[in-house]
């Protein structure tokens, strides 16, 4: 399991991998500000995340709070399913926008 990391490929998607966890979220989120300041529409995809827990469910809300800040829309891609269920659990699928 190699460290969590986020990039921007050529496409203007935010590339997400590794743990989003307790231990994570706070490297992550300073990490994401300068990428999320570039991105004119922000999409997120987690498809590489291999683990997450509430911390990374509370950083996801916390990307559309600053999406909504900068006034720019925001999806995230290819959530996995342990993170869909938190988010399911606590009733957020109307908070966030989730695509498959």
């Amino acid at each position: 399991m190699g460290p969590t990391y986020m990039q921007m490929d050529a496409n203007g998607t935010i590339k997400v991998a590794g743990e989003l966890t307790f231990a994570t979220v706070n490297q992550i989120w300073q990490q994401s500000k300068a990428l999320l300041q570039k991105a004119t529409t922000i999409q997120l995809n987690l498809q590489n995340v291999t683990q997450s827990d509430s911390a990374g469910v509370a950083l996801l809300i916390e990307w559309a709070r600053e999406a909504q800040r900068q006034k720019k829309s925001i999806r995230f891609l290819q959530v996995p399913q342990q993170m869909r269920a938190i988010v399911r659990v606590s009733g957020l699928e109307k908070v966030l926008p989730i695509e498959n």
